[in-house]
Parts: C-alpha cells; structure tokens; sequence
C-alpha cells in the first residue's frame, strides 16, 4: 500500500458519493406510478443509456453533449422501452432529481475527516458544472474545487478529464490520489498517470485487469488509509 501524502483528493461523483439507485428510484417509482421493482430496473437502464450517450459523445467528435442533455435523452428513451409518455413537468422534475441525490452514509464524514488532516478535496465528475455544484451542497463538509468533464469538452475516461487537476489546479498527477467509482473511472485514472483507489460497493469487476488500483474498498471509509 502506498502511504505517499497526496496533495489532493478527488472524487467521483455519482458512483463513488451519491446513491443513484437509492436516491432515484423513490423518485421515478412516485412520478411514474411504477412498482418498486419496475421503478429500479427503470433507473439502472437510465443510467447505462446516460453512460452510453455521453461515450457516443465522446466518439462523435461533435462537441460534448450536455450531461444534463444526456440524461434527458437516456430517461426518454427508457420511458420509451417502458411505453410510457412523460409530461413535460415530470420530465423535468426527473431530469433534475439528478442535483438532488443523496451521499452514501459515510461519505461526508471522509471528506470532512481527510479535508481536516489539510488535504484539499475535490470533485472530478462527468456531471455539467452546475449539476456538480448542485450536489455538492449536499456535503456539509464541502469541497475545495469542482473540477466538471465540461471544461475538458470530453467525458471520462477521456484523459482530458484526468488533466483538469494539473491544468487548473497546477497539482502534478502523481500527488493526486483519485477515488472512482467505476470501473471505466478506474481504467481511465491509471491510464492517465494517477493515484487511484476504487469505492467498488457493488462488488463489480474490472474490465481489464491490467489497469489496477492500488486499491478496491467496500465503501469509502477505506479511502482514510492513504491519507
């Protein structure tokens, strides 16, 4: 284990701090008048085609999409797939359901404990600027800096993304420590030349095993470790 400072931490937003499924699905089961089970099979498709939507925007060399723009055309296309019809005002409430969800228990308590040893924090997500500092809120212990795929115009993995610590903040990436939350957020790290530590509380696997964190963590009490 390396024990190095780092000079900055980073997270993941959606994977690694905030609980999609727990956060949403109460959310779309109330607007769509869906049972419990059809309403969390409802947000997984929405959050692969949102993934999926932000790759295909990364591939096209169109300009980034909005995330936010993303999100809504992955939630009309599962409402498709579910032949539903979303009124205008539920499409929005849904869509924006995503800067309101909530952190895992412990995560707060992380980020205020390792921000208390001196070391500043920081957002690294795929969210639009406005989307993160929307969740950010949502932290009392705050964060430093929130570093959004929006000012690289590319989503993760892109290593553009992986740049904005070094490019805005001037920190070498070899004394970022990054905490991801996925397994491409993991790939796209190492590859890029940072730190990383993986918040696997699904207990997912690595796509490629040749990109390995220097560790994987039930939840993000671990992340302590290292700092």
């Amino acid at each position: 284990m390396d024990v190095t400072r780092p000079k900055l931490v980073t997270f993941d937003v959606y994977m690694a701090l905030l609980d999609i499924q727990g956060s949403l699905v109460p959310v779309v089961s109330d607007e769509l008048n869906l049972e419990a089970n059809d309403a969390n099979a409802f947000v997984q498709l929405w959050r692969a085609k949102q993934m999926e939507r932000a790759a295909i925007s990364n591939s096209l060399d169109r300009g980034r999409t909005s995330f936010r723009a993303a999100t809504e055309m992955a939630l009309e296309y599962v409402a498709g797939r579910h032949g539903l019809e979303i009124e205008p005002d539920k499409r929005k409430r849904l869509v924006m359901a995503w800067d309101t969800m909530r952190p895992w228990p412990e995560a707060n308590e992380v980020i205020a404990t390792i921000k208390a040893k001196g070391i500043p924090t920081a957002i690294l997500s795929n969210g639009d600027q406005d989307m993160l500092e929307a969740v950010a809120r949502s932290f009392p212990a705050g964060f430093d800096h929130i570093l959004s795929s929006e000012t690289a115009e590319k989503y993760k993995p892109h290593p553009s993304v992986y740049d904005l610590p070094t490019t805005i903040l001037g920190v070498a990436k070899s004394d970022v420590l990054h905490v991801a939350g996925s397994t491409n957020d993991v790939l796209g790290t190492i590859a890029a030349g940072m730190r990383c530590v993986w918040s696997n509380r699904h207990g997912d696997l690595l796509l490629d095993p040749s990109f390995e964190p220097e560790a994987t963590l039930d939840d993000l009490t671990g992340v302590l470790q290292f700092v």
